[in-house]
């Protein structure tokens, strides 16, 4: 089948229709919900395309996530990482060998810190990218043991967070190290790497706090919040939600957001290292607004996931609420709105029914991968589950955002959420590790038994984290 492709002229007047469409439905009651944010599935017989992905699987029964920690090695291996909320147990860190097909467990976080889940509040997520520098993959640690939004300070008889750690794992060695302690009892939610400096950045949450760590110098410091009182503060006024990705310039500065909008850039050179960019405002980004979803008065305008591109000299990445594709140029401080990230039925919608996720790079070809939340798939046989995954690809070159279609397996399960993307160095695969809905009835049941909980946004289904390969990058691109 031929892939729906859309240049940015086609896909305004699209924008135009769907979203005109939706305030007649409406009625254009503001008073009342707003009908044009809402989900909606798609029957199996009526799409007309879908890629097909193979599945593998970990075996971790209380493993319940993965946000970013995906990466292909030099050597081609695939290192990722589930998460889980269950308190008695650490995350754990696998390798996939795309040759052999295998995956071996190399590390279980909680024992890897000497921290172990049977006596310590555990290291339950790695929330960062893995990067590799220096023939080691460099990520950080996160906590998984929540009262609702907020860190739990019930140890219940173990010892206390003692907060997220940079740690590297030696790809020749196979030796996991830990680099530096963070702030205790605050997990490190987003790290990012200036390879040529050599310096870590992390952002700890829920308190918002910038670390730095100089591998060189063996230095560690901390630059205080740099959004308020971060996830501490109080809705609506005080709080802040902590930013998923930060950028690094090739000249060495720091770029995250805040969910108003505002930009904030660290500068190691600069006497007041962290300022805000005046002028520039991510809330000016969404290409179509309501009176009802902006007076609701919790839209987070902040970035999602941020890149920098070469070819381009800029930064391109997408917000939290509405998928909006940007590019953001800090040399010239200069910021547009480019398209819309998201499937073709929820495209036009002031705010986007499923947000927007962590599986976004820059791949070859100048042609950005993502893979989006949409309308689920529904079969006749199946529960309904919360969403479809589906493949998008943007060539930056051609202005063309294409909708590949929602992700299913060989033998048909639905592949509906993931936080994370890699391609394959050798094989030249689209890697992600997933959220897979469970059809084995015994299977289900032993999931649900050894699972306490997990993610709210995914707590209605029964499902397993599984490393999902899909086909060749190529076969997405077209050729220039």
């Amino acid at each position: 089948m031929i892939p729906a492709v859309r240049s940015r002229a086609e896909s305004r007047a699209v924008r135009r229709v769907v979203f005109l469409a939706g305030l007649l439905l409406s009625g254009i009651a503001l008073a009342a919900a707003n009908p044009v944010v809402q989900k909606s599935s798609v029957r199996m017989p009526d799409l007309d395309r879908h890629v097909v992905a193979d599945l593998f699987q970990p075996d971790f029964l209380v493993g319940d996530s993965n946000y970013h920690a995906l990466t292909v090695a030099s050597d081609g291996t695939i290192h990722f990482v589930v998460n889980t909320h269950n308190f008695d147990y650490g995350c754990r860190y696998y390798i996939f060998d795309p040759q052999t097909e295998a995956i071996t467990l190399v590390g279980k976080l909680d024992e890897v810190l000497q921290e172990p889940a049977a006596t310590h509040v555990p290291q339950g997520k790695v929330h960062t990218p893995l990067v590799e520098h220096q023939g080691k993959l460099w990520f950080a640690t996160h906590t998984s043991h929540y009262h609702g939004e907020l860190p739990e300070f019930d140890p219940k008889g173990k010892a206390p967070y003692s907060g997220g750690r940079f740690t590297n794992y030696d790809l020749q060695t196979g030796q996991f190290t830990e680099v530096a302690r963070g702030v205790p009892g605050e997990g490190i939610i987003t790290m990012a790497m200036d390879t040529q400096r050599e310096v870590l950045y992390g952002l700890t949450w829920p308190s918002g706090i910038l670390l730095t760590y100089d591998i060189t110098k063996q230095e560690m410091r901390c630059w205080g919040g740099v959004q308020g009182r971060g996830e501490w503060g109080e809705h609506p006024w005080e709080w802040d939600r902590i930013c998923r990705t930060l950028g690094v310039a090739p000249s060495g500065e720091v770029y995250g957001s805040t969910m108003y909008g505002r930009i904030w850039k660290f500068d190691p050179a600069a006497y007041n290292a962290v300022t805000y960019i005046h002028g520039l405002d991510l809330a000016r980004l969404p290409v179509s607004q309501s009176a009802v979803e902006t007076q609701r008065g919790d839209f987070q305008y902040n970035w999602r996931v941020i890149e920098w591109n070469p070819a381009t000299k800029s930064f391109w990445g997408i917000t939290w609420e509405t998928t909006t594709l940007f590019e953001f140029d800090p040399a010239a401080n200069y910021l547009r709105s480019v398209d819309e990230m998201r499937p073709d039925a929820y495209r036009g919608m002031p705010r986007n029914p499923e947000i927007s996720q962590l599986g976004f790079m820059l791949g070859p070809g100048n042609t950005l991968f993502y893979l989006a939340h949409g309308p689920e798939v529904a079969l006749d046989d199946r529960p309904p589950a919360q969403s479809g995954l589906y493949l998008l690809t943007y060539d930056i070159q051609r202005e063309e955002l294409t909708n590949h279609g929602p992700i299913l397996s060989r033998d048909g399960r639905r592949v509906f959420f993931s936080e994370s993307i890699a391609i394959g160095g050798k094989d030249e695969h689209i890697y992600t590790v997933a959220w897979v809905e469970v059809i084995d009835p015994a299977r289900r049941d032993e999931i649900a038994k050894a699972r306490a909980f997990g993610p709210a946004e995914t707590a209605q289904m029964v499902y397993e984290i599984l490393l999902v390969r899909l086909p060749p990058w190529n076969r997405f691109v077209r050729a220039k």
